[in-house]
């Protein structure tokens, strides 16, 4: 809009320039004409004489409309010998006169002229009134042209500036899920190649590369994760069998059972990096079918409510077994989800902690959360914790790898669902957001 501000402000400007040449050269022709006609009448004077000159004024005054044109000759002391009557010959000086000095219409101004012929004074007048009009129709024109070339160029203005506002929020879109991790995703070019066009491609070549790095990464981890499990089961089998070998040597076994903890906790180490990497290549899409979120809940509490009683905690349930909780996902992966969820609560919360694990559905979708009344997190911390092997330092001398969150993270990505960590005054809560059963069939097609 600022460039067409300037567009409008500068065809303003060369308009104003070029009426005003007009206008200059209309006004050079008034004055040329009232010239010529005194010009030629002293040319009758000097080639017949007087009486030529007075019957050439008359038949001229006869020829002449007084409203355009006005010649007057007389004595020098303002006596009328031929022409047009004049009210006062003696007082009028050359240059613009008023129509009303000329005995005509007050609007109209004339370019007077005067010229002393012998004893005799020729006074020619030329009406402003045709180069006023074709003045007033130049500026007419010129002010309906700037009203069509302001609307147009604001009108193309609006429609330049709104496409490129939808290609930066299209690249600004794509940006934000590839943070969100959707590393597939690209911006669309559709063949532009204008500036845009051309940052769109460079940032799809950047983001080319970026998801190979991270495919490679994640890929590297895996790779250890699988190479590494064999051999350290194979370890916690001897480990396991020196155990029992040791059976009468107490202070051996326990180092041997410590030994075995810790070969327990790098397999389970692995095996959730394999599933992450596993989830996050949506291997697992396949098995995707309806599932009734509060069955799982139902589930969830049968198995770990007596878990909880042990860690002196008590966990309860809410949820509403109806068909508006169904979910298109997997099942295995969801149940995963909800036990990650209570045993990241149970070993934080502390003893004497009341777990809740609650289900429900509205207009957005079906949810699942779990929350706590223990110390729970700082809010800064809320993204990190679902990053990988990321612990809070309060946390460190609890049992775990920091892939927990990161886990459910994985889950919950797959299936599309939002997971918001919040504050539950006191302790912390972890809903997950599922899209309604209908909607996520249809995303899937």
């Amino acid at each position: 809009m600022v460039l067409a501000g300037l567009f409008v402000l500068a065809n303003l400007g060369a308009g104003w320039i070029a009426f005003q040449a007009i206008h200059d050269d209309l006004d050079r022709r008034v004055e040329q004409a009232a010239v010529l006609m005194s010009v030629e009448l002293a040319d009758t004077f000097e080639r017949d004489g007087r009486d030529a000159l007075v019957e050439a004024t008359r038949a001229r005054a006869t020829a002449l409309d007084p409203e355009d044109d006005i010649v007057w000759l007389g004595l020098a002391d303002g006596t009328f010998l031929a022409g047009h009557r004049l009210p006062d010959p003696q007082d009028l000086a050359v240059g613009d006169v008023s129509g009303t000095r000329l005995g005509q219409d007050d609007d109209d101004t004339y370019l007077l002229t005067s010229r002393q012929i012998g004893d005799l004074r020729l006074i020619t007048a030329r009406s402003y009134e045709d180069t006023d009009d074709i003045a007033r129709t130049v500026l007419k024109s010129f002010g309906a042209a700037t009203l069509i070339v302001t609307l147009l160029s604001a009108l193309v203005a609006f429609i330049l500036s709104r496409r490129g506002q939808l290609r930066i929020e299209a690249i600004s879109s794509v940006l934000s899920k590839v943070a969100a991790g959707e590393m597939q995703q690209r911006i669309e070019t559709h063949g532009h190649s204008d500036d845009l066009g051309r940052l769109s491609e460079r940032i799809n070549d950047a983001l080319e590369q970026l998801e190979a790095t991270v495919l490679g990464i994640k890929q590297v981890s895996a790779d250890i994760a699988h190479d590494l499990r064999t051999p350290i089961n194979r370890l916690g089998i001897q480990v396991e069998s020196l155990t029992l070998e040791a059976s009468n040597q107490p202070a051996l076994q326990d180092k041997l059972n410590q030994a075995s903890s810790n070969i327990r906790q790098i397999t389970n180490t692995f095996d959730a990096l394999l599933r992450i990497s596993q989830i996050e290549a949506g291997a697992r899409k396949a098995k995707f079918r309806a599932v009734p979120i509060a069955g799982i809940a139902a589930a969830l509490y049968e198995a770990y409510a007596a878990v909880c009683d042990d860690a002196g905690q008590t966990l309860l349930v809410s949820s509403n077994m109806d068909a508006n909780t169904l979910v298109h996902g997997d099942q295995d992966l969801l149940t995963q989800l909800g036990a990650n969820l209570i045993e990241n609560a149970i070993r934080h919360a502390g003893q004497g902690a009341t777990i809740r694990l609650e289900t429900g559905s509205g207009l957005n979708g079906v949810w699942l959360s779990v929350s706590d009344d223990g110390p729970g997190i700082p809010p800064e911390e809320y993204e990190r914790v679902t990053e990988r092997f990321y612990r809070l330092d309060k946390a460190r001398h609890t049992p775990g790898s920091g892939l927990g969150l990161a886990l459910v993270k994985a889950i919950a990505d797959l299936h599309k669902a939002g997971l918001r960590l919040s504050d539950a005054k006191p302790g912390l809560a972890v809903r997950v957001g599922f899209k309604p059963f209908s909607e996520a069939l249809k995303s899937r097609d």
